[in-house]
């Protein structure tokens, strides 16, 4: 036992090496300018910047406080005569953090289903392209992602013990994921329900939740009384859920911005600027367009969500030239408007292949894994598909996009590993299936 242990451990060490090695030579060798970031990164960085003066004003309620504060030591302790100093410095911090992430994957998987599927899903995300450059881009992906993941490791433990402790320690770094991105904050709701059924344990699996949102609230509660108090609102976090729920209510939200945004916001809303529009203003009026036509809202909305999950976050470039679909070309080769030396000339087509590749083998051997993962460990494995159907469902409600869904891959990823395992066992080993627990000979 000691010595099968003991080759796990090396394993996943060495594959963790790999992982970091591949997203250190990412971001050194594919984000050499400091110009590569999108206009978030920019907002990021000039909060980063002035900390204090953002604090304590109106100017930091559109994102959560984490990501900013995680930012403020590269753009403070590195002079600002370094720019690209400084952004390397956040994207290598990045780089460690998806590391990490690789780990928790490997764990939740290992816990859930065994070593040889935590096996399969730390070599997996070690080497999915997608998570090498979003680690790459300053933005709240990469640490919102290990943030929650480390989250459900946690409650995964928690729920599969007999202590409160977990919870509690579950409920605090789940807190610092909301501070991050909002986007889990009612998600306890669902944890609710997973608690109820297990008969033996429902009383202490409830007060563990109840433990669980105790400390969330605990965590967030501060930040939500600074922005009260800052701008005379209640808002859970951030306010971009409030505008982007109203764009969505509306036909052409997705194309209306600056000067049409603020018509738009005049118009229909009546306030006299986008700077005086409330939460509730937003809210309100979205509801009414949502209500006047509410089964041509869900049909657009249903259609927007599969258009998010066919599209792999990074496919459209992150870095170097954009413009060119690698989807729509192949639509174009396939249908005779372009030749194929239109398809080979996308630029990064070796890399976003990757990317489509690893995304699709997440979402169909992800569906198989959940079908496997029922009939092996039960109401278990709930927290997962739970996670992937909320976070699915708020930000279809909200303007849905890849980036927004990227959070929910790796939870694909470990349901995949499971389906894969069970493919390798069904091909290779028919006579004698392969147990999770048992070496290869």
């Amino acid at each position: 036992m000691g010595s099968r242990m003991l080759r796990s451990r090396r394993f996943a060490w060495v594959v963790l090496a790999i992982a970091l090695m591949l997203r250190v030579g990412v971001v050194l060798i594919a984000f050499a300018n400091e110009q590569s970031f999108n206009g978030d990164s920019i907002y990021y960085m000039r909060i980063a910047r002035q900390p204090i003066d953002a604090l304590g004003n109106a100017d930091l309620t559109s994102s959560g406080p984490l990501y900013p504060l995680f930012l403020v030591p590269f753009f403070n302790l590195i002079p600002d005569t370094a720019p690209l100093a400084q952004v390397t410095a956040a994207r290598l911090a990045q780089a460690a953090i998806d590391t990490a992430t690789v780990w928790l994957v490997y764990a939740i998987a290992r816990d859930l289903f065994g070593e040889w599927v935590g096996r399969v899903a730390l070599v997996a995300q070690a080497l999915d392209v997608r998570y090498m450059f979003v680690a790459g881009i300053v933005a709240t992906e990469t640490l919102f992602i290990a943030l929650f993941a480390w989250f459900m490791l946690l409650y995964l433990r928690a729920a599969a013990g007999e202590k409160s402790g977990p919870y509690r320690a579950a409920g605090a770094v789940l807190g610092l994921a909301v501070l991050t991105r909002p986007v889990p904050l009612l998600f306890p709701v669902l944890l609710g329900v997973h608690a109820w059924f297990p008969r033996g344990k429902r009383r202490q699996a409830l007060r563990g939740v109840a433990w669980l949102v105790g400390m969330m609230l605990l965590t967030i509660t501060p930040w939500v009384v600074r922005t009260a108090l800052v701008t005379g609102e209640l808002i859970p976090i951030a306010d971009t859920a409030f505008s982007q729920f109203w764009a969505n209510s509306r036909d052409d939200g997705r194309e209306i911005g600056g000067a049409l945004y603020e018509e738009a916001v005049r118009d229909e809303i009546g306030t006299e600027s986008v700077g005086t529009t409330t939460g509730d203003d937003y809210v309100a009026a979205g509801l009414n367009n949502v209500l006047g036509a509410p089964l041509k809202w869900l049909g657009r909305i249903a259609l927007d969500t599969l258009r998010a999950y066919a599209q792999p976050y990074g496919t459209v470039p992150l870095i170097g030239p954009t413009g060119t679909s690698v989807w729509g070309t192949l639509r174009d080769v396939l249908a005779g408007q372009a030749a194929i030396g239109d398809l080979l000339a996308i630029p990064g087509l070796g890399r976003r292949g990757l990317m489509y590749l690893l995304h699709f083998w997440g979402l169909l051997f992800g569906v198989a894994g959940l079908v496997i993962a029922v009939r092996e460990v039960g109401w278990r494995v709930f927290p997962l598909p739970a996670w992937i159907v909320y976070a699915t469902g708020v930000q279809a409600a909200l303007l849905i996009e890849a980036r927004y869904l990227f959070p929910v891959m790796f939870a694909f990823t470990i349901l995949a590993a499971r389906a894969s395992l069970s493919a390798w066992q069904a091909v290779f080993r028919p006579p004698k299936a392969l147990s999770l627990d048992e070496e290869p000979a």
